[in-house]
């Protein structure tokens, strides 16, 4: 039985300004909040962009090609 690949999740802090993969949605990370956490923008399935404070343990980094 075949399984897809496991995705890594980050290792360190991510920069400001890189993209990565939170939950189902592409999101660019905003800077450092409180914590263990980072501020993401990102647009919901709704069509609002939305910032929001998640812990970067979550991230997941992008791979080399986005579609």
């Amino acid at each position: 039985m075949f399984s897809p690949p496991r995705r890594r999740k980050l290792k360190r802090k991510p920069a400001r300004g890189t993209l990565v993969r939170y939950e189902d949605r592409i999101a660019e990370v905003l800077g450092e909040a409180r914590g263990q956490r980072v501020m993401i923008r990102s647009i919901h399935p709704d069509g609002q962009e939305r910032r929001t404070a998640v812990k970067w343990v979550n991230l997941i980094p992008l791979e080399t090609q986005l579609f």
